[in-house]
This record gives structure tokens, C-alpha cells and sequence, in this order.
């Protein structure tokens, strides 16, 4: 029973002196170098909205199919807004597109539709429908110092 007892706590230490050598950290080797990947988002949002709420779901579902979200793959390593400047620089072109399309589609399109009637309740006999809102058009980039590229407010009215 003796030479049991032995091999059993024979066995016991030679178990944990394995973990312990196994959870020692022996690999110097440099860390591999993972693609290091930026986010950039071009878009606009409601701020205060005051009119009809089909209206505001309309230009919400304008805005979710033009604008743009997209990862660019950079090296950077102090996230320094120096580091990105070519990026941003792309960035922004895209948001110097995007925003006079989206004042354009405002003034153009939905004011011809609040024109043409298409949000009039059809329980009212008010002709007009009021709108005041406020919308904030931006391009900004969520990693690294200095995020927000470009903001602007824009102000709709109708009538």
C-alpha cells in the first residue's frame, strides 16, 4: 500500500510541475503583425424633428441607403491624427459628396412631396403640413485622436 501511496503522489507532482512549466511564458518571439483596420462613417442624422412621422421615416430610410460606413486597412501605431491623413482625406471627398446630395434630396424631393400633399393626414382638411427640422450631416473616423472629420447643421423647413 506503501508503494501506492508513492506512485500516486509521484504522479501528483510530476502533474503539476508540467502545468507549471506549461503556463511559464518561454516564446520571445516577436508578435505577428495583425492588419490593423480604421472605420469611417459618412452619414447624417435627425436632431429635432417636428411634422408628419412618415416623413421623418422616409428620409431616415433615404439616409440609411446613401450613406456610407466602410473600414480602410492602415498601419498606425500612436493613433495620431498625422497617421491618417491620406484616409481622411478620402473621407472627407466622400462627405463633400454626400452632403449636397442630402440638402438636394431635402430641398428637391420632399419638398415636392409635401407640395404634392403625400403626407397630409388624411383625417384633416388642412392643406398645408408643417416641418422644422434640424439634421446633422458628418464624416468622422472612430479610431485614433481627432475623429470627427467634417459636421455641419442643416435646418428644413416647409412651408
Amino acid at each position: 500500500m506503501k508503494s501506492y501511496k508513492k506512485a500516486l503522489l509521484l504522479l501528483t507532482c510530476c502533474v503539476l510541475a508540467a502545468i507549471s512549466l506549461i503556463s511559464c511564458e518561454w516564446d520571445t518571439s516577436p508578435e505577428f503583425d495583425h492588419p490593423l483596420y480604421v472605420t469611417y462613417t459618412v452619414s447624417a442624422s435627425e436632431s429635432t424633428f417636428e411634422g408628419p412621422d412618415q416623413l421623418l421615416v422616409d428620409i431616415l430610410a433615404w439616409i440609411r441607403d446613401n450613406h456610407k460606413v466602410y473600414d480602410v486597412q492602415i498601419d498606425y501605431s500612436t493613433g495620431k491624427a498625422s497617421e491618417f491623413v491620406k484616409t481622411d482625406a478620402e473621407a472627407v471627398k466622400k462627405y463633400e459628396e454626400f452632403a449636397p446630395k442630402f440638402k438636394a434630396y431635402l430641398e428637391q424631393e420632399v419638398t415636392a412631396k409635401l407640395k404634392r400633399g403625400d403626407y397630409k393626414p388624411e383625417d384633416s382638411d388642412e392643406a398645408n403640413v408643417t416641418v422644422r427640422a434640424t439634421f446633422h450631416v458628418y464624416a468622422s473616423r472612430t479610431q485614433g485622436e481627432d475623429g470627427n472629420l467634417r459636421y455641419e447643421e442643416v435646418k428644413f423647413s416647409y412651408p
